[in-house]
């Protein structure tokens, strides 16, 4: 077991991807997935990240850097949620706690991520305020600060958007 100093987990989603899969078939949606990951992997190069795993329409990211996970979000909205072949994206942004075990990760800033892009709206990127923090002038580029209520967390988590 390893631990790190308060890493930073990106969860991206695609959005109406059920619907795609229901409306043009398995073989293209998985084209399409196949083309998402390719994206958020170079990506992820791109900006010192790594792709920890996809799961169908999602990937998880740990960028060891926070003000670095803000850009690959905003990078990530424009450069696959704007592209007419794929889909919107949703994304959450959380730094903090967690394990890695293997290749993977686990623990609360995982979960918070992962709760954080269910809750965000098509195009856009909910970053929690331990995020904005530890990025320091990075998280200026954030609006709107709202309180948020998340499935199994048992405090609200402050969140800001990157739209």
């Amino acid at each position: 077991m390893r631990r790190h100093p308060a890493p930073t987990f990106l969860f991206v989603d695609l959005v109406g991807y059920t619907a795609l899969t229901d409306e043009r078939g398995d073989e293209a949606a998985a084209a399409l997935a196949r083309e998402f990951r390719r994206t958020t992997g170079a990506l992820c190069r791109e900006h010192g990240a790594t792709q920890v795993k996809s799961m169908g329409d999602g990937v998880m990211i740990w960028a060891p850097d926070p003000a670095a996970a803000i850009a690959l979000a905003a990078a990530v909205v424009e450069r696959v949620g704007g592209r007419p072949d794929l889909l919107p994206v949703r994304i959450g942004v959380h730094t903090g706690s967690a394990v890695m075990r293997g290749c993977d990760w686990y623990g609360a800033a995982v979960n918070v991520a992962a709760r954080l892009s269910r809750q965000a709206e098509p195009n856009q990127a909910l970053v929690s305020a331990a995020t904005r923090e530890a990025a320091g002038g990075a998280g200026d580029a954030l609006s709107g600060c709202a309180e948020l209520e998340l499935r199994g967390v048992r405090r609200p988590v402050s969140v800001w958007r990157l739209a």
